[in-house]
C-alpha cells in the first residue's frame, strides 16, 4: 500500500452464492473523510506559504472563500476523532453539512465532548 491507496474497512459474506457487504461493519462517511483531508491539505499550503489566504485557495479551487473557510476548521479536528472517522466510528447523525455549519471548538477535549453529544 502506498501514500495515494484509501483503505475502506469492510467484510463481504456469501450467502446464497451471493457477495453481501456485511451491514455491521462501520462504514466510513467518504464526504466527511474527503473534506477532512482537504483542509489539512489546504492548511499545509498556507502553512508552506504557498497560498496567502483562504480567498487565494477559493479563487483556485473555484470555491467561495466562506466555502473553504469552514472547510478549513476541519484541519483542527482532534486526531483521534479523524481517525474514527476513517474507522468509520462517526456519529450516524454527524454529516459534512453539519460539520460546515457549526463552530468547531478548538480544543480537543471539548471536540471529543461535543461529538459525544451524537451519540
Amino acid at each position: 500500500m502506498n501514500a495515494t491507496d484509501t483503505f475502506v474497512p469492510f467484510e463481504l459474506k456469501r450467502k446464497k452464492g451471493k457477495l453481501l457487504v456485511d451491514r455491521e461493519t462501520p462504514v466510513p462517511d467518504v464526504k466527511i473523510i474527503s473534506a477532512v483531508a482537504r483542509a489539512q491539505y489546504w492548511h499545509d499550503l498556507l502553512d508552506a506559504g504557498i497560498f496567502k489566504s483562504v480567498v487565494e485557495i477559493a479563487r483556485a479551487e473555484g470555491l467561495m472563500p466562506t466555502t473553504v473557510g469552514r472547510l478549513l476548521r476541519l484541519a483542527r479536528l482532534a486526531p483521534d476523532i479523524v481517525e474514527q472517522f476513517m474507522r468509520g466510528c462517526q456519529p450516524r447523525r454527524l454529516t459534512l453539512l453539519w460539520l460546515m455549519r457549526n463552530d468547531i471548538p478548538p480544543l480537543w477535549p471539548d471536540q471529543r465532548q461535543m461529538f459525544e453529544r451524537f451519540r
